[in-house]
């Protein structure tokens, strides 16, 4: 009996070739689309929770007040782990690091560059790394042993075996690789090459030996007992910086779950508010919503065609089928169908992965070993078979056999109601997603618009390693009079990105209270506001014909008006422990986030501070001839370093990337949304005219033009795009908002876009439909009506 279903499944696919494509291709897309998108949300789900000891792992973290509110770091002073780990006997493990950077690594006559984590070898106890070679125990024993990654030690030795091998960090000191561990998860916090200990750390900065509770520079993780109370523990440690460093008693800490961090990293208050999740949510809904239109659809064109097998059923019961078997036998095609639509979707997503990676930037990986994965999947397909087949299975099967095969059928209107409500689902989510796309395309371009303070054309960073920091000015000459660049500076770092804020800063006329405020600064040399094109509004740049200005600051604007001087230049602001004359104001800038108000910032003249070279390109000059100059300039003072840079508008569009992903997303599924809610629309006509053909013959005999008929076929699809353009918009609009409201600049939801999305919609229902409906009216009409 289930070989006898298979076949007349197979035959029926056959017979209806093109509508069998349709149906089976539309779901296996959507399958495929939806899959695909909850691959990225696992893998975000998933973050940092391979650690075997993840629901011990704690990051500490830090509140501070800031003009009323309190804000929340990950930065901790390099006394904190100590510290923690003699006063609270809950904390089984505790360590610290540096934030992670490329170091050079010298092998024999190879030079490379490696990202470098440094850490106290509890680290090593506290999360789960898979060695290769060696061990945890003694890896990094001795602080000249160094751990290699295997990517890392490829990058350094190739194929040679690195155990025992001696690297040299930055040319100067010697480091023995003492183990080889396997890469980092790409949904990993961690993404370093090599890890040095932290007393290897200190002999090469030696001024961490010395940096007290006032630095806050460095991270710190924790590994509770078992059993321990995360909030008992936390009213434990909340005041441990008021305990050892009274001038900053304003400081709370706390410990925060680690593999929480990646998902929840945004917080107001000292209290967490979201971050990655917000993004991840969209994606979780926008998989779910595909999903939806792809059944709908499989189940709209199903119903459909299913309408012509009404005779079928009639002479089968008329020779005594029984209505079960003909139950079983509907479920078994649409299962049939939706096993098949499975199996297509499966390859699709093995074909796909890779260009889906490309976009989300990020590599994921099919979990075939997830049991949980593989039953969400075929309880999908199994679900959609069973209420795509419930229809002709159970109400087809309960005609009687005289009416049908007399050609008297069920009520028109009453069967399709089903079928419109759900189209009407399908493009109101189609609709949606192309309302929302275009308000994020709008916001990211209105942001980008928003004027920055300083010119990004033309400006590129370069690493200030190696010889740069002492010939750098040599460096600047020879490439100013090669007519590569037009000026250079020496800055703390990169001008798009904030780096550090400092306080206990005074100044006359402050109120009780102010010095606690943290005020971003930037540590840069000479040359600065000319190198990055930032508008003087009253005094000077720094310069070497003024000696005196080892002691000298430059404010911005916001810090102006937060110090409230009418007249800045001049004044003395106590700022990193010396007293600093102000010489020059400058016009705000974008610093920190683009979609945020500029913060007060002080630009002090500190040299031994700066780790990055700014550079303005020659705009006389092609990109390409500048950049060769400034190599081989590059190579004669910094022989041992390789020649790197970045562009500064690449490093500030960089902040939009989250945006921009949510945005190409949500572009690239709304037009399937909008494939896949057509076929539903195109099942739905079909439908209309086998119901109608009686109704369109009589209207042809009676008169009818070809236009008429076309318009009396397509108005009732048209209704139900405008109630479906109703919903979409009300439910996109209010999520828009909700979404822009979180930011102080922001595009208005302006009404140009809804209206046209009104006529893309109103003109993607009507190019679907209108081949069903002139088709109906092309047909003879004595086909038609001829006698049953």
């Amino acid at each position: 009996m289930i070989k006898n279903y298979l076949k007349i499944a197979w035959r029926n696919l056959l017979r209806n070739r093109l509508y069998s494509i349709i149906n089976i291709g539309g779901l296996a897309v959507g399958m495929a689309v939806s899959f695909m998108l909850l691959l990225y949300v696992y893998n975000e789900f998933s973050f940092d929770k391979f650690n075997v000891n993840d629901a011990r792992l704690y990051q500490v973290m830090r509140n501070q007040p800031s003009n009323g509110e309190l804000m929340t770091s990950t930065a901790t002073p390099v006394p904190m782990a100590p510290a923690l780990s003699k006063d609270f006997p809950e904390i089984e493990k505790i360590a610290r690091t540096n934030w992670g950077y490329d170091i050079l690594m010298n092998y024999k006559d190879k030079a490379v560059k490696v990202n470098t984590l440094s850490a106290d070898p509890s680290l090593l106890d506290m999360f789960s790394f898979d060695f290769i070679s060696g061990t945890k125990t003694n890896a990094l024993k001795d602080m000249s042993s160094i751990v290699l990654t295997e990517s890392g030690a490829k990058a350094i030795f190739g194929d040679a075996n690195p155990i025992g091998q001696v690297i040299k960090l930055n040319n100067q000191f010697p480091l023995k690789v003492s183990a080889v561990i396997k890469d980092n998860p790409k949904n990993s916090s961690f993404f370093f090459k090599a890890l040095i200990s932290w007393d290897q750390f200190t002999a090469e900065q030696s001024w961490i030996k010395t940096s007290g509770w006032g630095n806050y520079s460095f991270q710190t993780y924790a590994l509770l007992k078992p059993g321990v109370s995360l909030a008992s523990i936390n009213s434990k440690i909340k005041y441990t910086v008021k305990r050892y460093d009274p001038n900053n008693k304003e400081n709370t800490i706390f410990l925060y779950p680690f593999s929480r961090l990646h998902l929840y990293s945004d917080f107001k208050n000292g209290i967490s508010i979201g971050g990655n999740i917000d993004s991840v949510e969209k994606f979780l809904y926008l998989a779910i919503g595909i999903l939806l239109i792809a059944c709908i659809n499989f189940m709209n064109l199903s119903t459909a065609r299913s309408e012509r097998r009404a005779r079928e059923v009639g002479v089968r019961k008329a020779i005594g089928a029984r209505r079960f078997a003909l139950v079983q036998q509907f479920m078994g095609e649409s299962l049939f169908m939706s096993f098949l639509a499975l199996i297509i979707a499966f390859v699709l997503i093995l074909v796909s992965i890779s260009w889906f990676d490309d976009i989300i930037r990020i590599k994921l990986a099919i979990p075939y070993t997830n049991i949980w994965a593989w039953a969400i999947a075929l309880g999908v397909t199994i679900i959609t078979g069973l209420v795509a087949g419930s229809y002709p299975a159970l109400f087809l099967s309960s005609f009687k056999p005289v009416k049908v095969l007399k050609g008297q059928l069920i009520n028109t209107k009453a069967a399709a109601l089903p079928r419109q409500i759900l189209v009407v689902l399908q493009f109101s989510f189609a609709i949606g997603l192309i309302l929302y796309s275009i308000f994020i395309y709008k916001q990211i371009s209105y942001i980008k618009n928003l004027p920055v303070g300083y010119d990004r054309n033309g400006l590129v960073d370069m690493p200030d390693e190696g010889a740069m920091d002492t010939k750098f000015e040599s460096f600047r000459l020879d490439a100013i009079n090669a007519g590569a660049i037009t000026d250079g500076a020496l800055t703390s770092g990169s001008i798009t990105n904030d780096q550090s804020s400092s306080w206990g800063i005074t100044w006359q006329g402050q109120l009780p209270g102010e010095d606690k405020l943290p005020i971003d600064q930037m540590a840069v040399t000479y040359h600065f506001v000319s190198t990055y094109g930032l508008k003087l509004i009253q005094g000077r740049d720094f310069s070497i014909a003024y000696p005196t200005d080892s002691s000298a600051i430059i404010l911005n604007e916001a810090a102006v008006k937060l110090m409230r001087f009418k007249q800045p230049l001049g004044q003395i602001v106590k700022y990193q422990g010396k007293e600093c004359k102000v010489v020059g104001v400058v016009q705000n800038f974008v610093w920190g986030s683009p979609y945020e108000p500029v913060k007060p910032a002080i630009i002090g003249f500190i040299k031994g501070w700066t780790g990055n070279v700014g550079l303005r390109l020659n705009p006389a000059r092609s990109i390409s001839a500048s950049l060769a100059t400034l190599q081989s300039i590059y190579k004669k003072y910094n022989p041992q370093y390789p020649f790197e840079y970045k562009f500064a508008d690449e490093k500030f569009n960089a902040k939009f990337n989250n945006e921009r992903l949510l945005g190409t997303m949500s572009m690239i599924f709304t037009c399937l949304a909008i494939v896949i809610s057509c076929l539903g629309l195109f099942g739905l006509a079909s439908f209309s005219a086998e119901q109608r053909k009686k109704e369109i013959g009589i209207r042809k005999v009676l008169g009818a033009s070809t236009g008429n008929l076309w318009l009396n076929l397509s108005m009732e699809f048209v209704v139900l795009v405008l109630i479906s353009f109703v919903l979409g918009a009300l439910v996109s609009g209010y999520l828009a908002h909700a979404h822009f409201t979180k930011y102080i600049y922001h595009t208005p939801l302006s009404a140009w876009v809804f209206i046209l999305t009104l006529f893309l919609s109103l003109t993607i229902c009507l190019l679907t439909v209108s081949w069903q409906a002139i088709k109906a009216a092309w047909t003879n009409p004595v086909h038609s009506l001829r006698s049953e």
